[in-house]
């Protein structure tokens, strides 16, 4: 993972997002122009960001899937060891990734190990980095960009995951546009939304957010500075007047780990 450029998420994986957070930002999405509209201008999420928050590379090969000749069964057995029975139209569940291979057997192999780390791979961008609105499957191609560690070592995972989640606000707001309510349906790496908006609007981040005293302000990725200590409440208390009509009430608890 450290290899194919991906180890600097792990920590930051199981950050999840803020539902009122992200409804109020999607409201404030403009799709022509890729940015938040707020009352002292425009602004957006930018690849620095990304790659100060994340860790991700921003510079490299683009992150493009060649379909292959062989069949998703076959491929998955050839890079996991194994395939579900219920595989279909090259879609797999991602609990079952994480149940098959659950604990790494110390007496693995190479090759064993590697298609562990091609499963947690895959259970990440499936899951984390692009995550579809189910949230809970991942299509094959993505195992493809594993396949050869030093070949997903040189790929742009940030710009990927950024103009993933432009595309996911995209969607979005213009379903916001024609439904008036965004319904929870939002795909993407929701998390990178929330610690950028905490970064960029402080007022808006958590309380008693990780002290100096256990990681220092000079944390690499800067995301981790956002690494919850102990559940802790949002900052963000809305009564019924000041919430707009599609607006959750954005006030949540937030637990480490997560449940």
């Amino acid at each position: 993972l450290v290899d194919a450029g991906l180890s600097s998420v792990l920590p930051l994986a199981p950050l999840t997002g803020d539902p009122g957070l992200i409804t109020a930002l999607v409201e404030r999405w403009r799709p022509e122009t890729s940015t938040f509209h707020m009352s002292f201008g425009e602004v957006t999420i930018t690849l620095e960001d990304v790659a100060t928050l994340t860790g991700l590379a921003i510079d490299g090969d683009a992150v493009i899937v060649d379909i292959p000749d062989e069949d998703w069964s076959a491929m998955c057995l050839r890079l996991l060891g194994q395939a579900p029975t219920d595989l279909g139209g090259g879609v797999i569940r991602i609990t079952w990734l994480r149940e098959t291979f659950d604990e790494l057997p110390l007496s693995a192999s190479p090759e064993t190990t590697e298609q562990f780390a091609r499963a947690y791979a895959l259970s990440l961008m499936g899951g984390v980095l692009f995550s579809d609105r189910s949230g809970g499957s991942v299509h094959l191609q993505y195992l493809l960009l594993v396949e050869d560690w030093g070949r997903a070592g040189r790929f742009a995972w940030g710009a990927a995951v950024l103009s993933y989640l432009y595309r996911e606000m995209d969607r979005s707001a213009l379903q916001m546009t024609a439904s008036s309510s965004l319904g929870g349906d939002f795909g993407g790496w929701s998390a990178l939304l929330m610690i950028w908006t905490w970064e960029r609007f402080p007022h808006t981040s958590p309380l008693h957010a990780v002290t100096g005293a256990q990681i220092t302000q000079d944390a690499v990725p800067r995301g981790l500075r956002w690494l919850p200590a102990h559940t802790r409440y949002h900052v963000l208390n809305s009564n019924e007047s000041d919430v707009g009509p599609h607006s959750y009430h954005m006030k949540y608890f937030y637990q480490w780990p997560p449940s």
